[in-house]
């Protein structure tokens, strides 16, 4: 005889006629339990039209006979999707975590993945200048505004007479934050004449965020990606930057160690020289230590002033890197 719980997911599971038996609350993903097997339900805040992207490329990777993306169960409607008032969910097969064994990092693996999708998705586009003048804009305007506001919080506090400790080590580090703002348009300025010159520029099917908080690995030490809510067509260079922004937080990194991720990437679809200079371009804008500065002033209360002065003094070492790694990464015409 099933044994039905009473739960607040019980009218979603319905459209998949499942009848929990027990749920695990696991924030966003519930494990629910049922006499036909073990799912994972995700609750998510996207909207319609992103709901729609996202099935969109589960089913084009389902298409290209990609497997190592965690598949997406219909409804008994065929839907893939429920939506309420306040949230729209999912039903995935429910995987366990096996502890990572392998020799190579995750975020090799990782890379490697997101270069086979990207190989298996990527397109020619034609420039269209009209459109990508747009885009260039949009990124360079949103860029001048995030450096006027490092400028002014520069202003701010070397009008006081006694700075904090956050203070004073965003100050002695002002002129370099600038410097690497101004090399990133330079960066972004290339891509975007060499682009021009050629007539065209590459995209693929993008993940959005790629991190060991979003793949499973199995046994084998090979990993199933989850959470494709914010994929997009884009160019490669924003997903890749994406993906080191969001990694670099999770290793004690170095250049080098970075340098073998987008080896693992090139094996599969080698970065354009244009692509490099965006990647670069990408990294070296310093917007996390915008969010830093801007969590500090919104956010007094919420930490300590060692725990934000921590936050920025990591975010400032992973910016000194990038630096070094953008180096390595682009290769000057005269060396070539």
């Amino acid at each position: 005889m099933r044994q039905h719980v009473e739960n607040p997911y019980a009218s979603i599971l319905f459209y998949y006629d499942l009848y929990p038996e027990h749920i695990e609350d696991f924030g966003k993903i519930k494990k629910v339990i049922t006499s036909r097997g073990v799912f994972a339900l995700k609750e998510t805040t996207m909207n319609r039209l992103e709901a729609d992207e996202f099935i969109h490329a589960m089913r084009k990777l389902a298409k290209l006979n990609y497997k190592q993306a965690i598949p997406i169960m219909p409804t008994k409607y065929g839907e893939y999707t429920v939506a309420t008032s306040t949230h729209i969910y999912y039903v995935m097969p429910w995987l366990e975590a096996v502890e990572y064994m392998g020799r190579e990092s995750q975020e090799e693996k990782l890379a490697t993945q997101m270069a086979v999708i990207h190989r298996l998705t990527v397109k020619t586009q034609v420039f269209d200048k009209g459109q990508v003048d747009e885009s260039f804009q949009q990124l360079i305007k949103h860029w001048e505004m995030r450096r006027l506001e490092l400028s002014r919080f520069a202003d701010f506090a070397e009008r006081k007479r006694y700075m904090s400790p956050f203070e004073l080590t965003f100050i002695t580090h002002a002129h370099m934050l600038d410097q690497m703002a101004i090399k990133a348009g330079e960066h972004l300025q290339n891509w975007y004449e060499t682009c021009l010159e050629k007539e065209k520029y590459r995209t693929v099917l993008c993940h959005g965020r790629l991190s060991r908080s979003h793949a499973i690995f199995n046994m084998e030490n090979e990993p199933t990606l989850l959470n494709f809510e914010r994929s997009s067509i884009d160019t490669p260079a924003r997903d890749l930057a994406s993906f080191c922004r969001t990694n670099f937080r999770y290793t004690m990194w170095s250049e080098d160690e970075v340098l073998r991720w987008f080896m693992c990437y090139e094996r599969h679809l080698p970065l354009l020289d244009e692509e490099k200079e965006l990647l670069c371009g990408y990294l070296l804008f310093p917007e996390p230590v915008v969010f830093a500065v801007e969590s500090y002033v919104n956010d007094r209360q919420g930490q300590s002033e060692l725990q934000h002065v921590q936050r920025l003094e990591k975010r400032l070492i992973s910016l000194r890197k990038v630096q070094r790694l953008s180096q390595k990464l682009i290769v000057k015409q005269e060396e070539s």
